[in-house]
C-alpha cells in the first residue's frame, strides 16, 4: 500500500531518472506526465509516468553557440533627472530630484568635513558626533526616537566620513511630514546624555579592541599611517584609537556640533515623490528656526613626501592569511584624469575580469579576489590594491602585484582590452541610477566636491574617448611601484624571511599599534 506522499516521492524520483536519461541520451528535455488513481484514504494508488523525449534543435535553430560570448552592443540610451538646485532662506542648499513612479522618497543631509574638520589628536570625534545624533534629543529618549521610526516604516540613519557627516532618510511619501520631524530632531536637539555618551565611547572602544585581531584592520590602518603620517585626518582610523576616544568628552562633542551642523554650508539631497511646494512647506515646518553657518576648518597638514619602495610588516601571529595593502597617494575626486583613471582602474583590479583577480585568484589560486581602486576624497585620496592571501604565497603574491602594476606602466592596453573596459564602465551606468537612493549618492557625490550637477551627462563620452595613451599616461602618473608602500599584516614568523628574500624593498617590522583603531564607520 503506497500513501499519497509516497506517490510524490516517486513521480520526482522518475522524473529526475528520466531527466538525466535525456540528458545522457543527448536529448535537450523531455515531456513527463504522473498520473496517480486510488482513495484519498489510504487506499492502493496506481502510478502511470509516460516520457516523450524532445530533439534537441539543429544549430540554425538554437543560433549562436553558446560556447561563444554574444557580442556588446552599444551602450543603452540613459535619460538622466535634470535636478532643480536652490538654496533656502537659512543657507541650506537644496537639490530636488523628482521621481514619481513610486510612492517614497529619500533624504540626505550632507555636512562638509568629516574628520578632515578636527585634528588628528581628535581622531574618531567626527564619527562619535555623529553616531550620537540618534541616541537620544532633548525631545525624544534613544528608545523612543527608534519606536517612532519604526513604527513609520522609515530607515534613519548618521554617520560620518572622511570629508563629511551625513544624516539620511527613507520612507514611504504618505509619512514624510512625521519622518522629516524626526530627522530634523537628531540633527538640531541631540541630548548628548552623559550615559549615552559614556555607553557610545565603551561600545566603540570595544569594537577597536576586538579589530585588533583582524588582518585587514591592521592592514588598512598600517597603510593610512604610513601614506599620511600620524598629523593627517587621512592617516587615522575613522573610528579614532582607544587613546583618543578616551580623550573625548561632551563638551568635545557639543562643540563638534555646534560649528559642523549648521545650515549655511550644507547640502540637502532629496530624491522621489514630492515636488519643491511640497518639499519647502516640509522643511520650514520641520527646521523651523535652524540658523548658522559652518565654521571654516583648518586646513590638514601637508603628508609626507613619498619616499622608496619599503615593505612594512604588522604582526598578527597565528593568522591563516595575509592581508597585502600596496599603493600611494594619488588624487582627489575632481582630478581632470578622471576618466582615464577609472578606465585604468577597471581594467587592472577594478572588476572580476581585471588583471590582479585573474592572476592572483583564477591562474594562481593564491586568493579569493584581488582588486585596486582609487579613493578619491576632497584631497588627494589613495591608490590602494589588495588582496587577502595564503600565507604561504605572500613573498609569491607580491611579486604579481609589482609585475601587473608595472606591465600597465610599460605596456599599452591592447585594443580588445581597452573596449572591455570602456564597456564595462559605460554599460553600468544606468544601473548606478536605478532607485532613488542611488540618485541621492550620485548628486551628493558631486555636491560634497564642487562638480557640476550635470556630470554624470557626459560620462559615456568621457569613458568612451579614453585611448590607450590615455590609459598608459595616467599609469605612468600615479602607479609608480618605486614609490609605493608595501603593507602586509599577517604571521610575521612565517612570512618575514621570505618576503626578505625576495629583495624587492626594505622590510621594517611596524608595531602593531600602528595598526590599531578600529573598522571605521
Amino acid at each position: 500500500m503506497i500513501s499519497l506522499r509516497g506517490v510524490r516521492r516517486m513521480a520526482m524520483t522518475v522524473r529526475v531518472t528520466a531527466m538525466g536519461a535525456a540528458a545522457t541520451l543527448g536529448l535537450s528535455g523531455c515531456s513527463l506526465a504522473v498520473s496517480s488513481s486510488g482513495g484519498g484514504g489510504g487506499g492502493e494508488h496506481t502510478v502511470g509516468v509516460g516520457v516523450r523525449a524532445v530533439p534537441a534543435p539543429d544549430s540554425a535553430e538554437a543560433g549562436a553557440s553558446r560556447s561563444t560570448a554574444p557580442p556588446v552592443g552599444p551602450p543603452p540610451s540613459v535619460t538622466l533627472p535634470e535636478p532643480e538646485d536652490y538654496r533656502l532662506d537659512n543657507g541650506l542648499r537644496v537639490i530636488l530630484v523628482e521621481r514619481h513612479d513610486l510612492p517614497i522618497v529619500s533624504l540626505e543631509l550632507l555636512f562638509p568635513g568629516g574628520a578632515s574638520a578636527h585634528s588628528a589628536k581628535q581622531a574618531g570625534l567626527a564619527a562619535l558626533t555623529a553616531d550620537m545624533l540618534d541616541e537620544g534629543t532633548t525631545t525624544r529618549s534613544a528608545l523612543e526616537l527608534a519606536d517612532q521610526v519604526s513604527l513609520l516604516g522609515a530607515t534613519l540613519s548618521t554617520s560620518a566620513g572622511y570629508d563629511a557627516a551625513t544624516v539620511r532618510l527613507g520612507v514611504l511619501r504618505p509619512r514624510l511630514a512625521p519622518a522629516l520631524a524626526l530627522m530634523a530632531d537628531v540633527v538640531l536637539r541631540p541630548a548628548f546624555t552623559p550615559e549615552e555618551l559614556a555607553r557610545v565611547k565603551r561600545d566603540r572602544t570595544t569594537r577597536i579592541l576586538q579589530s585588533r585581531d583582524r588582518p585587514s584592520v591592521l592592514a588598512a590602518n598600517a597603510f593610512a599611517r604610513v601614506l599620511y603620517g600620524p598629523r593627517h585626518p587621512y592617516g587615522m582610523p575613522l573610528i579614532g584609537t582607544a587613546e583618543s576616544l578616551e580623550s573625548l568628552g561632551r563638551d568635545d562633542v557639543v562643540r563638534f556640533h555646534g560649528a559642523r551642523y549648521r545650515p549655511d554650508g550644507a547640502t540637502l539631497v532629496v530624491a522621489g515623490d514630492v515636488d519643491r511646494p511640497a518639499l519647502d512647506s516640509l522643511l520650514a515646518r520641520a527646521f523651523a528656526g535652524w540658523s548658522g553657518r559652518i565654521e571654516a576648518s583648518a586646513e590638514p597638514p601637508q603628508p609626507p613626501e613619498t619616499g622608496r619602495r619599503t615593505l612594512y610588516l604588522v604582526d598578527r601571529p597565528g593568522s591563516a592569511q595575509s592581508v597585502i595593502r600596496l599603493g600611494r597617494i594619488a588624487t582627489g575626486r575632481a582630478t581632470p584624469d578622471y576618466y582615464p583613471l577609472q578606465v585604468l582602474n577597471t581594467i587592472l583590479g577594478g572588476s572580476f575580469t581585471s588583471r590582479l583577480n585573474m592572476k592572483l585568484r583564477e591562474e594562481k589560486g593564491y586568493t579569493y579576489g584581488a582588486r585596486s581602486s582609487f579613493d578619491m576624497r576632497r584631497l588627494p585620496g589613495p591608490f590602494v590594491a589588495s588582496a587577502a592571501v595564503a600565507t604561504p604565497v605572500t613573498d609569491s603574491s607580491v611579486v604579481e602585484f609589482l609585475r601587473e602594476i608595472d606591465r600597465i606602466t610599460r605596456e599599452p592596453v591592447p585594443p580588445d582590452e581597452l573596449d572591455q573596459g570602456r564597456n564595462y564602465l559605460a554599460l553600468r551606468l544606468p544601473q548606478r541610477f536605478e532607485t532613488v537612493d542611488d540618485l541621492v549618492a550620485r548628486f551628493a557625490e558631486l555636491a560634497l566636491h564642487g562638480l557640476p550637477l550635470d556630470s554624470y551627462d557626459g560620462f559615456v563620452d568621457g569613458v568612451e574617448r579614453v585611448g590607450a595613451d590615455d590609459v598608459l599616461a595616467v599609469a605612468r602618473r600615479y602607479l609608480d611601484t618605486d614609490r609605493m608602500a608595501i603593507v602586509i599584516a599577517g604571521d610575521l614568523a612565517r612570512i618575514e624571511a621570505p618576503l626578505k628574500a625576495l629583495s624587492v624593498a626594505p622590510v621594517v617590522v611596524l608595531d602593531r599599534a600602528a595598526g590599531a583603531g578600529g573598522a571605521g564607520r
